[in-house]
């Protein structure tokens, strides 16, 4: 199997959460132990930041000569977002080879992976043949149980802890972090990316436990400002790079830090992505929880200050979209509520009339099913006004925006 376009429907019907590690273990072992043959492994773990912390401490390792790749998810426009390798993107042709052996190899064996098992084995094969000193593996779906847990990281790195996927995870940020800490093992060492006193009280507590080293951002001395950068995408920068001076025990030249920030730009689509459609600013950024959206209205803040915003958001089911709309709602001229590219996503009306009136006008969101067509509702409300638009809510709703604005 090497088209990439069969290699990438086989994927699509494996789509489902699996929980445990018999099914990518028994895989690693038919492939040879391919995660065996990465000297060196960081898991990137916590609830937002995750892909751009993992790409750029990747980056940074490869900036100072050290083979580095990282593996990714979600993709948003193509499987091929999921593999990092010497700072871009596998090819298709890359991507197809390396996963179509790894579907037939699973196949031949009965295994009955999942999609991300696949993917996450697949990957590790990709880094064993290509030699990397150092392969960043971004969790999926917290730690405990998560496929990329089985690679031993030698370090694991925090980012932080909100509410998002409790129906696995658990209802507090307590139950949470303690999820996302669970694949720390004896003698690895913690990044911790957050100050929350719940979290740190926690990883103080399992790094006793387990012998393991912790430490702070900030003891690390990732403290330094990054220019052009959205503010979470700074800290999360700021953050890969205090990692990798940590475990490469060196300080990192300013020109390697910029060259790391740039190059991150054009690996994540739809993180802080800026468009411009009819003279309106257009920023796709696939917050996915209350934390998430947050931060993508304060960075838009940060970039435009108070100019009047349109927003077009999408949800999935399974998201608390009332809790990711409270900061929206005071700050939106309009809000076009959308269906995702997913089939979780939830319907746009209803999330409406979860909503309600989103002012003391009593004005109520409107509803537009296709994601594209909201965008272009949400500039016309604030062309005139000098506005900009932001699509947030999910990735599956940045994906179809994104790529109309890519080949329009």
């Amino acid at each position: 199997m090497t088209s990439f376009a069969q290699v990438c429907t086989q994927l699509n019907r494996r789509r489902h959460v699996t929980l445990g590690f018999e099914r990518i273990e028994g895989l690693l072992e038919v492939m040879g132990h391919p995660e065996r043959e990465v000297p060196h492994v960081v898991q990137v773990v916590g609830t937002n930041g995750k892909g751009t912390t993992a790409v750029a401490l990747a980056a940074a390792f490869e900036e100072l000569g050290y083979p580095s790749g990282a593996y990714l998810s979600p993709h948003v426009l193509s499987y091929t977002e999921r593999v990092v390798l010497g700072g871009r993107q596998v090819s298709e042709g890359e991507f197809a080879a390396a996963m179509g052996e790894t579907i037939d190899v699973a196949d031949r064996h009965g295994i009955p992976v999942s999609q991300f098992e696949i993917l996450t084995a697949g990957a590790l094969k990709m880094f064993s043949e290509a030699g990397l000193s150092w392969a960043v593996l971004e969790a999926g779906l917290g730690a405990r149980y998560d496929a990329t847990s089985v690679a031993g990281a030698d370090a694991v790195v925090l980012t932080n802890v909100a509410l998002d996927h409790t129906e696995y995870l658990g209802e507090t940020v307590g139950e949470i972090a303690e999820e996302k800490l669970a694949s720390l093992r004896p003698g690895a060492t913690l990044f911790l990316g957050t100050d929350d006193g719940r979290v740190v009280d926690i990883a103080r507590r399992e790094c006793r436990r387990l012998g393991a080293r912790l430490v702070m951002a900030g003891e690390a001395g990732g403290g330094e400002r990054i220019s052009g950068l959205a503010p979470y995408a700074e800290s999360n920068v700021r953050l890969a790079l205090a990692v990798a001076g940590s475990l490469l025990d060196r300080a990192i030249p300013a020109d390697v830090k910029e060259r790391v920030a740039l190059g991150i730009r054009g690996v994540l689509p739809g993180r802080f992505e800026v468009h411009e459609v009819e003279g309106v600013p257009v920023v796709l950024d696939g917050g996915h929880n209350e934390a998430g959206v947050s931060a993508s209205l304060a960075a838009v803040r940060s970039a435009y200050g108070r100019r009047p915003l349109g927003v077009v958001f999408g949800v999935l089911r399974e998201k608390d979209a009332a809790s990711m709309l409270t900061g929206l709602r005071g700050n939106a001229r309009v809000i076009v509520l959308t269906r995702p590219e997913n089939e979780r996503a939830a319907d746009p009306a209803l999330v409406g009339r979860e909503l309600g009136p989103v002012d003391r006008e009593e004005r109520r969101a409107l509803v537009v099913e296709n994601p594209v067509e909201a965008l272009g509702v949400a500039v016309e409300a604030v062309r005139e006004v000098g506005g900009v638009v932001l699509v947030t809510g999910s990735l599956s709703t940045t994906a179809p925006v994104l790529r109309w604005l890519r080949e329009a």
